[in-house]
Order: structure tokens, then sequence, then C-alpha cells
């Protein structure tokens, strides 16, 4: 054979392993691309599982589980469920029940994303059970980061979630604590949080401080003490002052910051992303020559406030005041007189909708969205009685109180 013949044949069977592997390669090009999309899916979901743990999980929960979940009369917390109960919804579009959900997952989707793009808004204009994420709505959540939470929230394991979760947090993030949320504020800290001293006390609780107005003397050191009774980290600042207290973890954490204005009105605000946009703002009032209340009423002279009883032992008299925050009434318990009409005042300083109810005797309130105010009358005899929030899962969650009538 001549050696042209050889490198004939030498090329002919090269092209001929090289179409071979062209063959195999483009067989397995679906399942390459697969694996491709497969990897980009995976790392969009762990990113978004970080945005979840951050920003979502204080009400939505670790495992997804909302409000409510299987087994449990409440978890106490104020989200929807996205896993739990709802992840056949979510994952399959079918409801628990069974039924289809219309449009299946594709729709659930479209749900999904326009509720974290835009929110919940509440019963009066300006309100919101669950604030927008997005950042054309002054969220902190581009149209990227919401895709990706769109798709872990239907495809995750929510075991998975959970148990990031758990390794985060160092142990179980529960949910606000009802029987301490702002139950032990004294009467001045809830309806105006005024002070004479150079202290002031606010809490911090899901998704709003308590009060939302403070006042304190001008031109002095005033240290203002933190307390955060709810389950997500939050944070005091003047941020237009530059004072920041920095992350203060839920569940019972404490700080402070010191405080020296000139006399003037300041906003305080807690600067997690969505908080603020949720309501969790207040007023600091700085006034000359010390604190006097912000409607410039009268101060209570000291030995009447040392006489009155503190919140959580109630209020005995015609006219007592019920404020509702999240997830709790202050106070928990309340005394008036029997075969009276009282009026009973009621304030929502939560930043989710609450009512006020006497079940057993059918009296109801009514929804009241964050900020709103209203009022109920009560004529029963001697007795004592449940009052409590029926909302789905905050009676469940500890939001009841008890109505001594004598």
């Amino acid at each position: 054979m001549g050696a042209v013949q050889k490198l004939a044949t030498v090329v002919i069977v090269g092209l001929v392993a090289l179409a071979t592997v062209l063959v195999f390669y483009l067989a397995d090009e679906s399942n390459r691309i697969k694996a491709e999309e497969s990897a980009q899916e995976h790392d969009a979901i762990e990113r978004a599982k970080s945005n979840y743990i951050s920003l979502c999980l204080p009400c939505h929960g670790p495992a997804g589980e909302g409000y409510t979940a299987p087994g449990e009369a409440g978890t106490g917390r104020i989200g929807a469920a996205l896993g739990g109960i709802n992840t056949s919804l979510n994952q399959t579009g079918i409801n628990a029940s069974g039924t289809p959900y219309p449009g299946g997952v594709a729709a659930r989707a479209t749900v999904i994303s326009d509720t974290i793009h835009n929110g919940l808004p509440g019963s009066t204009p300006g309100t919101y059970r669950m604030p927008p994420w997005s950042e054309f709505k002054g969220g902190p959540l581009n149209d990227s980061q919401i895709e990706e939470l769109v798709l872990m929230i239907q495809n995750v394991d929510w075991n998975e979630v959970y148990n990031e979760a758990i390794e985060t947090y160092g142990g179980y993030p529960t949910a606000a604590p009802a029987a301490t949320t702002a139950a032990t504020a004294s009467p001045t800290e809830t309806t105006g949080g005024d002070t004479g001293g150079e202290a002031a006390e606010v809490d911090m609780v899901d998704i709003a401080f308590n009060p939302k107005e403070i006042t304190i003397a001008a031109n002095t050191d005033v240290t203002i003490n933190l307390k955060n009774s709810g389950a997500a980290t939050h944070n005091f600042n003047l941020e237009a002052q530059g004072i920041h207290s920095g992350d203060i973890a839920g569940g019972g954490g404490t700080g402070s910051v010191v405080v020296n204005l000139p006399p003037g009105d300041y906003e305080y605000q807690c600067d997690v992303p969505g908080h603020k946009e949720a309501g969790m703002v207040g007023t600091l009032h700085v006034v000359e020559g010390g604190a006097a209340p912000a409607s410039g009423e009268q101060q209570t002279p000291p030995a009447q406030e040392e006489q009155s009883p503190p919140s959580d032992q109630g209020a005995a008299g015609p006219t007592p005041e019920v404020e509702m925050v999240d997830i709790a009434f202050n106070p928990k318990e309340i005394t008036i007189p029997a075969n009276t009409d009282v009026t009973i005042n009621l304030k929502n300083s939560g930043a989710a909708t609450h009512n006020f109810n006497v079940e057993s005797e059918g009296i109801h309130s009514g929804d009241y969205a964050g900020g709103q105010t209203g009022s109920v009358v009560v004529n029963l005899p001697p007795g004592e009685y449940d009052y409590q929030c029926d909302i789905p899962g905050h009676k469940e969650a500890g939001m009841v109180g008890k109505l001594i009538v004598q």
C-alpha cells in the first residue's frame, strides 16, 4: 500500500471515529442540558433559601408552616403557610383536600410572585398585612431574587430549609412569645412613652414598636433601653441623626442607644428589610425642659402614677383600654362593673389585622387593620369571660385575655 493510500486510510478512520464521537455527543446533548439546568436550579434554590431564612422565616416559619401546621392549633406566626399544609398546593397544584387549583402549578407561581412583589394590602389604604418586597415598591429584592424565591417555594424540600434554619439560629427559631409581647408595658408607655428622667423603654415586636411615640428632654443624654420581644431580628435607628442600635435578636434580646438631640420631632425605624415598609416606625418627641406628653395634655402627677395598676393587672373603670399587638392583648386582664354599659376602647398597634371578641356572649368588634382604633360596648352579669382574636391562628397562638365582671 502506498503512502498516499495509508494516509487516506488514516484520515478515513479518523473521520469515522470523530463522526462516532459526535453522534454520541449529540445524542447525549439533552442530558447535558438537563444536568446544567438542574445545577442552575439548585444554585438558585440555595440562594433563595438564604433569603427566605433571613427575610421570610419570622412570619412564615422555618418549614414554611405559617400560622397553622398539621396537628397544631397554631404556631404563633402571622404569615400564611407556604410549606406544611400548603406544600401540595404550591408544588403540585393540588389543595390539601385533593381539589386541583385552577391553572395548577403555573397559576400558583403567578400568585406567589405577585404577592412577593406587591405585598398584601390591609383593610385600610396604605396598610399592609404583608409588605411589598420588590425593589420597585421599596423592598429589598430584585426581580431575579423574587423568581428564585418562587422557584424555591415550589420545589424545595422544606426539611432542608428547616435544618438549615436550625443551624443558622442555633436552635428552633420560635415565634413571638405572646405572653410577654408588650404585656408588661406601663400605661404611660403604651399611650405615649413619655419619660421625665434620662431613660426610656421601647419594646420591639413583630412588626411594630411599643410605644410608637416617646418624649424625652432636649440637649440631654437620654438612654433608650430596647427589648426585642418578637421572633424576628429588629433594630432601632434614627437614620437622619446617624443613631443605630445594631441588630437585636428576637426572643428577648436587649440593647440600648444614647440620644442627645435639640428640640424637634424625629422618626425612628427598624431598617431590617421590609420592616419599615410594614409600618415599624415611631416618633421621638424632643422637648425643652424635660419630657411632656406629645399631645400637650397635662402629665399625671407622680403620686397618682404610683397608685395606678400596671397594665397587665387590668383596668377597673367605665372606659378600659385594650391594645392589640402581634400577637397579644395588652392588658391580658381587665375588670369592669357588672350590669353596666361599659365601652372598651380598642387600638391595633400591630402589623397584622386583629379583633376583639367575647365569643360566648356574642360580642364582636369587627376586624381592625394595624393602626386602627374602635370600641365595643359590654354589659354583662358578674363572672369571668374570655376575650380573644379570632383571626385564624391568633387565639391558638395565645391572643386571649380575661374579662372580670364584678
